[in-house]
């Protein structure tokens, strides 16, 4: 058997790649909705979908963020993406099959959330179990920029905090003179620096061992 996953962006496919290993499953494709880097991912997952040869995969699963918009809303933007290949599947849930007979396949999804809102940061953040000092000393960086009628998504700030984590609390010093190699995302994703047991990627993990 033959599965894919199609993820947001080149860091959500690093993850779900680490965490598919942790969880020694087998035979998962998994793809990002732009080949190349795109400005917004979501975007183009109508043509993602289009591009598929669907005869070679039994099961194909969908991860989103939540974002703002929430697991209800991302389920039927995955809908209505699928209406341009299929008019049999309508997800309601996530992490249930739901098979089109027009092209003999399995669909599933699951939203990337933190209390039903967020994104792959947002998971990070709960899960980093390494002293997070530089990255933790950002939350009175943004007390200031409040105190000073600035403002900063919790999206923007999510994505600073993993960055500093990532490049200042757990890489070294002779790490950080070569950045791009040792402290890149992509290596941060092989570091034994998240709980990958932690119960708030139970869910995810459900979504995973659905494609087996």
């Amino acid at each position: 058997m033959n599965n894919l996953i199609i993820v947001e962006s080149k860091n959500d496919k690093f993850f779900i790649e680490r965490l598919i290993e942790h969880s020694n499953i087998n035979n998962v494709n998994v793809e990002c909705i732009c080949e190349f880097e795109c400005l917004d991912g979501i975007s183009n997952l109508n043509k993602k979908l289009k591009d598929i040869k669907f005869d070679k995969y039994d099961r194909v699963g969908i991860i989103l963020d939540a974002d703002k918009e929430g697991i209800n809303k991302r389920i039927e933007f995955i809908n209505n993406a699928l209406k341009n290949v299929c008019d049999d599947v309508n997800l309601t849930v996530i992490n249930k099959l739901e098979k089109s007979s027009k092209l003999d396949i399995d669909f599933v999804c699951y939203i990337m959330n933190v209390d039903g809102y967020g994104e792959l940061e947002t998971i990070l953040k709960s899960i980093k179990k390494s002293d997070s000092v530089f990255a933790d000393c950002l939350e009175s960086w943004r007390e200031c920029l409040k105190n000073n009628g600035k403002y900063i998504s919790d999206k923007d700030f999510d994505k600073f905090y993993i960055n500093n984590y990532i490049r200042f609390d757990t890489c070294s010093k002779s790490e950080q003179k070569q950045a791009s190699k040792f402290c890149s995302f992509e290596s941060a994703m092989k570091k034994d620096i998240w709980d990958l047991d932690n119960s708030i990627l139970d869910d995810l993990k459900e979504f995973l061992k659905s494609l087996i």
